[in-house]
């Protein structure tokens, strides 16, 4: 075994020290390995809607627009 499979988290069981996984920031479920950091494909695409959907945003100071480029 080398040395990175020994120390690989193994889905399901609690971390060093009694940790619990974590939670899902959707739903508040376990996370899932496979859509990690979410509990499922459901609460990941709720994510994604609100990004595409501009609910989310990065900080920072506002870019101005080219002369060129039209407002949206």
């Amino acid at each position: 075994m080398s040395a990175r499979e020994e120390h690989a988290p193994n889905p399901g069981k609690r971390a060093k020290g009694g940790a619990k996984r974590p939670k899902c920031p959707i739903c508040g479920k376990s996370q899932s390995h496979d859509y990690r950091p979410f509990c499922s494909k459901h609460c990941a695409d709720i994510d994604l809607g609100r990004w595409l959907g501009g609910r989310y945003a990065v900080p920072g100071e506002p870019v101005a627009k080219d002369e060129g480029e039209e407002p949206t």
